[in-house]
């Protein structure tokens, strides 16, 4: 059917926000996590949040991988490079708490986007 998106809404505009004010710590986190491919997987994320446009498909769906990438969600997978960058991480280095926060608050401003892209579609499907 048609894809509906929030062009100006305080929702996208936080997440915008969030990622324009903390691109290098994402990048960084990216890197250290899942290292060329993850900061590819950042870059495709921010570049395509700083565009004029609201998000794509494809944006949002690196800003999900981007997340599980934060959130550590495939780092029992021995098949995924996730797992030997997060095994070579010392949990004391003042990196990993920085990362977490960083994860916390990007799944806060994203998942506020998709809910509020969720309502509008819902009230425009009524």
């Amino acid at each position: 059917m048609f894809d509906i998106y929030l062009q100006s809404s305080s929702a996208l505009a936080a997440l915008r926000a969030f990622v324009e004010q903390q691109s290098d710590g994402l990048l960084n986190a990216a890197e250290l996590l899942g290292g060329p491919g993850g900061l590819r997987l950042a870059r495709s994320a921010i570049d395509g949040l700083g565009r004029s446009y609201p998000p794509s498909k494809r944006t949002l769906e690196a800003c999900g991988e981007l997340l599980d990438l934060l959130m550590l969600e495939h780092v029992d997978d021995v098949s995924r490079v996730e797992a030997e960058r997060f095994a070579a991480l010392d949990p004391a280095w003042p990196v990993v708490e920085e990362i977490c926060l960083l994860a916390d608050g990007f799944q806060n401003v994203l998942e506020a986007y998709l809910d509020e892209a969720c309502q509008q579609a819902a009230q425009v499907a009524a």
